[in-house]
């Protein structure tokens, strides 16, 4: 029981602090999530011949960072880590709305993401 509570309470924090990691196989390096990045920085890892990318959301009061490398172990898969919530929506998004006869509001009713 007590392990239970240990793992949801580190679950909880991680998604209170907006922290997400993805292990994608590509040979792209930078991957099109549909928001736009500024390059702010660049290092070299330690005990990883590739380098680390740091990048910021350009969209502006957005404080989302992001960093992107290929996996230490196997060259084939980028790792990318996102730190934050963004507070706008994906600048690559379409939203569909409809309009309630009764109330005359408008209302989300679907959405898509146009490719670039």
């Amino acid at each position: 029981m007590l392990a239970t509570v240990i793992i949801r309470s580190r679950a909880a924090a991680v998604a209170a602090s907006g922290k997400i990691a993805f292990r994608t196989r590509s040979e792209e390096e930078i991957l099109d999530d549909g928001y736009k990045w500024r390059k702010y920085g660049k290092k070299s890892v330690k005990n990883s011949p590739n380098p680390r990318n740091y990048y910021r959301c350009s969209t502006e009061g957005c404080s989302v960072k992001k960093r992107v490398e290929r996996d230490k172990d196997d060259a084939n898969y980028v790792v990318t880590m996102y730190e934050g919530v963004h507070n706008h929506a994906s600048p690559g998004t379409v939203y569909y709305a409809s309009q309630d006869p009764a109330s005359g509001r408008f209302f989300v009713t679907g959405t898509h993401h146009l490719a670039p």
